[in-house]
């Protein structure tokens, strides 16, 4: 923003806004956004940072006067490869993954966040709400990240997916849930990295090249050392048909991508409490 010299005015609401999560995570939500907006407001312009509380919820405004985007686009702003779109030369584009991951972090803090624009050269507005903490219920300071998972509720995760942006993706909202995540991007590489990691957790593509998913989620099952590891399919195959293959070959779960990272995470904290300790 300085190096543009964007004018950031800041309206913050006078009564207690606290909420309770991840702080860390909290920051790289309101970071990626402001980053978001700077990327696509020229020199020169103004981005707003707008907060205010109700009874139940703090509400967070970010709104710029830049390139704005189209009513399709700012309904799929959040998903995986949207932004690439935003700049005729794609010089700006990147791959989304920092909305994508705004979203996906909000909503695992129970709230939710909107985008809207009224079109090309009008600006964006994006608006994020998170449940309010009443500020009698406010905790002291906090050891530790807050969020943080304890180490017995922690998986050993191994995500497989040859696309290597969704993997990234995927794995940030793993690690960002407290799991130790590898990634690997053919059923191969996975085959050979499983023994060794033994991971708790397999968070499968099915749609991989020269393997697919059902027939690697049958490997995985036949070697003794991934034998009683939980699967998880994350896949744009979701016919009832795809299910039952998956069923077969041996996933516990199966998720249509782009995936409910509220529904993965409550897979994930069940198989994480089941655990013996």
């Amino acid at each position: 923003m300085q190096a543009r010299r964007h004018h950031l005015v800041k309206h913050i609401a006078p009564e207690s806004t606290v909420v309770m999560g991840d702080k860390k995570r909290l920051v790289q939500v309101i970071t990626n956004i402001l980053t978001n907006a700077a990327k696509y407001t020229p020199d020169g312009g103004t981005i707003a940072l707008r907060s205010q509380a109700s009874a139940g919820h703090v509400d967070i405004e970010i709104a710029d006067n830049g390139i704005g985007m189209t009513r399709d686009l700012a309904e799929h702003v959040f998903e995986l490869f949207s932004q690439a779109e935003r700049s005729s030369d794609r010089s700006a584009g990147g791959l989304g993954l920092g909305l994508a991951l705004v979203k996906s972090l909000v909503e695992l803090h129970g709230g939710s966040v909107t985008c809207d624009s009224a079109g090309p050269g009008q600006g964006s507005r994006f608006n994020l709400r998170l449940p309010r903490l009443p500020a009698d219920d406010a905790p002291g300071p906090a050891h530790g990240e807050a969020g943080a998972m304890t180490s017995s509720a922690a998986l050993r995760v191994l995500v497989v997916d040859d696309n290597i942006d969704a993997a990234e993706m995927l794995a940030m909202v793993l690690e960002s849930l407290g799991h130790q995540v590898t990634v690997e991007h053919s059923a191969r590489a996975a085959l050979a990295r499983a023994p060794v990691l033994r991971p708790d957790v397999c968070v499968l593509d099915i749609g991989l090249p020269e393997i697919d998913g059902n027939e690697l989620a049958q490997r995985l099952h036949a070697q003794p050392e991934t034998a009683g590891t939980v699967l998880i399919a994350v896949t744009g195959y979701g016919h009832d048909s795809d299910r039952r293959q998956s069923h077969a070959a041996g996933f516990a779960h199966h998720l249509v991508k782009p995936a409910d990272t509220g529904r993965l995470a409550a897979i994930l904290a069940e198989i994480g409490e089941s655990r013996p300790h």
